[in-house]
């Protein structure tokens, strides 16, 4: 796929000037825009052990595979644990060492191919004090495999953006260790749901919601829903609807102009 190596250039550079996370995340997105890509998401942190709760930012992706990958599928997606061991950009499924994974595994590619993630390039990321992140770029679903030179610049893009990323974290403060239904209720109250809706939507119990709500709180020192809400955009812990509503004019525009790398 063709594309402009000045205007690629011009706005990896920008992500460096980028002082709050939603814009951090709007200026990764354009980036990745002139490579042809639409659709991604972030985890933070990248550990060894997928139970270690990650924050997860959909950029794109259906609500519904969001809501899987919090509740089960973060447990058996292989995807980030390779690209953490090869420490280089990798194409799936294509590149994926079929022969190691297990049945749950395979069963994640199929789920999420479902999902309209069934090609795309993982990238492990790393920021100063040993901080590591993930960058999932979701390719069109039919397409030849990226050429290398689009590989490498996904690559950029991802560790660029997990850079200034870490550092406005450090700026701003420590982030708060949220389990992942935590995240996943902060999610919704962020949308403005009573914890009756929440509980309807997670399929838990109202009283369940009520003890998320309180540690939320707790975690994140604030007292109500509004202050969790603004602090947890600063953070970078959800996006604000402003910003979806970006992501799905892009999307738009993408779809209109026909398939990218097709």
């Amino acid at each position: 796929m063709p594309f402009d190596d000045e205007e690629f250039a011009h706005r990896r550079e920008a992500l460096g000037a980028c002082t709050e996370v939603v814009p951090l995340r709007q200026a990764t997105m354009d980036a990745l825009a002139v490579l042809g890509i639409a659709k991604a998401y972030h985890l933070a942190p990248l550990t060894r052990d997928p139970r270690v709760g990650r924050i997860i930012t959909n950029i794109g992706l259906p609500w519904v595979w969001e809501k899987q990958y919090r509740a089960r599928l973060h447990l058996i997606d292989p995807i980030p644990g390779i690209a953490l061991e090869r420490l280089e950009p990798v194409y799936w499924p294509d590149e994926l060492p079929k022969a190691k994974l297990d049945l749950k595994q395979r069963r994640y590619l199929a789920i999420a191919a479902q999902y309209g993630l069934g090609r795309g390039i993982g990238v492990a990321c790393f920021g100063p004090d040993g901080r590591s992140g993930f960058l999932g770029a979701v390719l069109p679903p039919k397409g030849d495999p990226p050429e290398l030179k689009i590989m490498q610049r996904v690559y950029a893009v991802g560790q660029a953006s997990f850079q200034v990323y870490c550092r406005i974290i450090k700026n701003a403060r420590q982030l708060p260790a949220l389990s992942n239904r935590e995240l996943e209720v902060l999610h919704w109250i962020g949308r403005g749901k009573s914890n009756s809706v929440i509980a309807d939507i997670l399929g838990i119990s109202p009283s369940s919601v009520d003890v998320y709500v309180r540690r939320i709180f707790a975690k994140l020192d604030v007292t109500d829903r509004t202050t969790a809400s603004i602090k947890a955009v600063s953070l970078g812990l959800m996006v604000t609807g402003d910003y979806e509503r970006f992501v799905r004019e892009t999307i738009g525009r993408s779809d209109m102009q026909g398939d990218p790398l097709g």
